[in-house]
């Protein structure tokens, strides 16, 4: 039996002006980049200076936020594909992809690094004026310490390195540094520096075709996030989080999760993360990773890589020559406090569904109300109660975990959740499997 949901005249006024506030001032911007090339990454050199690198030798720039961007053109007439693109500062920066190619004044001009061939970079990192790393697709990590003259080599994975990043929080005993593959991360530490890479997890992702496409340490401290693509199913997108101190990899819940999977993420700070991926994926975080909103954006194309110069301005760069770009951090608007409350009320199916020992359960309230969210077994007998208080209209995650409190005692079975929000109720289905 479905549920009516009436609501008072007021309270329809301020779901209209909130629609229209939305349609008025669009989150993101889709912008003019002069190219129908695949961009691959980009990066912001200062609040309104920004370089976007892509296939066959495409490597625009910016100065005024992306209102125009600019090709630069190279003096080499054999063609190049670039993947990624990395500065210290506002003037020493690197290029890699076919080649690697260097910058000491701000991208007006480059210089060839390597001479090769067979060569296919799929990540690098500039950490200093001095200390350039790059990664290619066969496991080799390249260093050089004197800004690209002298380079050495170390083959650390058999698997392509695809994100190279460093730990940008307080550090005692030396800098972490990470490599990102597909199905594993490894570390080392700089300043001092340890003498070789060492793989700390494999295949944390635990799905068929899973795998990672990019990392980030949050500015400032606070968590590492990877982001990428998970399915024993489908492909969904996958987001992992892990403080310093945390022993594993923890799976962020997405909520809508739709099919696809992310590209590129990036972390201004310890609250604000986005993340971006295909088919036109956009989240955000402002809570650390704990909530994540989908936002709407103007295309359809896989979105390949987002960088964020703080919390509210950025650009996100995908296929076909798109480029996004927000100055509110992709708000309309209303507050940022306001950023996860619904029009509706809404109970979303549990995940993972069957489950054990744990389960996250999603919830959506328009209003603010009195909530009650117990589980019940088919019986309908109450077996625990999760949440019972009055809650402000926003989004919510109510984990609920067999191995705490009178729940520890259930059998393997089907269960059934029940929310209950003034005077909308819902009920659902989930499985737990010992």
């Amino acid at each position: 039996m479905k549920t009516k949901i009436r609501f008072s005249n007021k309270f329809s006024f301020v779901i209209l002006l909130f629609m229209v506030s939305q349609l008025l001032q669009a989150q993101w911007v889709k912008q003019n980049s002069g190219t129908s090339e695949r961009l691959t990454n980009v990066v912001m050199l200062d609040s309104s200076t920004a370089i976007a690198v892509g296939m066959n030798q495409t490597i625009l720039k910016t100065t005024n936020s992306g209102e125009t961007w600019n090709y630069i053109a190279l003096p080499w007439s054999f063609p190049m594909n670039w993947n990624c693109v990395s500065f210290a500062d506002k003037l020493n920066g690197v290029i890699a992809g076919s080649n690697v190619i260097t910058t000491t004044d701000g991208g007006a001009s480059w210089e060839p690094e390597f001479y090769s061939y067979d060569k296919n970079f799929l990540s690098a990192l500039f950490v200093d004026p001095g200390y350039i790393l790059v990664g290619d697709d066969s496991g080799f990590v390249f260093q050089s310490i004197d800004s690209g003259k002298t380079w050495s080599s170390e083959k650390i994975s058999v698997y392509p390195i695809r994100s190279i990043f460093l730990f940008r929080g307080i550090y005692a005993f030396g800098l972490p540094l990470y490599a990102l593959t597909p199905h594993s991360i490894l570390t080392k530490l700089l300043f001092p520096d340890t003498p070789s890479w060492f793989e700390k997890e494999l295949d944390f992702f635990n799905g068929l075709g899973s795998e990672a496409y990019n990392g980030e340490s949050c500015n400032g401290g606070g968590s590492t996030f990877l982001v990428g693509v998970q399915g024993d199913w489908r492909a969904a997108p996958v987001i992992l989080r892990k403080q310093m101190s945390d022993t594993s990899w923890t799976r962020s819940g997405l909520y809508p999760d739709p099919d696809g999977e992310l590209r590129g993420v990036s972390a201004p700070s310890s609250s604000t993360i986005y993340a971006c991926g295909y088919p036109g994926l956009l989240y955000k975080t402002i809570d650390g990773g704990d909530n994540w909103i989908l936002h709407s954006v103007p295309t359809s194309q896989s979105l390949n890589s987002i960088y964020s110069f703080n919390d509210t301005k950025g650009f996100a760069v995908g296929d076909s020559g798109t480029i996004l770009f927000t100055s509110n951090g992709g708000l309309t608007d209303v507050d940022e406090d306001e950023l996860s409350i619904t029009d509706k009320f809404q109970l979303f199916q549990n995940y993972p569904n069957p489950f054990n020992p744990s389960t996250v359960i999603s919830y959506q309230l328009a209003v603010g109300s009195f909530v009650t969210l117990k589980v019940y077994d088919v019986l309908g007998n109450e077996v625990a109660t999760l949440v019972n208080e009055f809650m402000q209209a926003a989004t919510y995650n109510q984990t609920f975990n067999v191995k705490t409190g009178h729940a520890s005692f259930l059998p393997s079975g089907i269960y059934f959740y029940k929310l209950q929000a003034g005077s909308f109720t819902q009920t659902k289905k989930f499985v737990l499997l010992k």
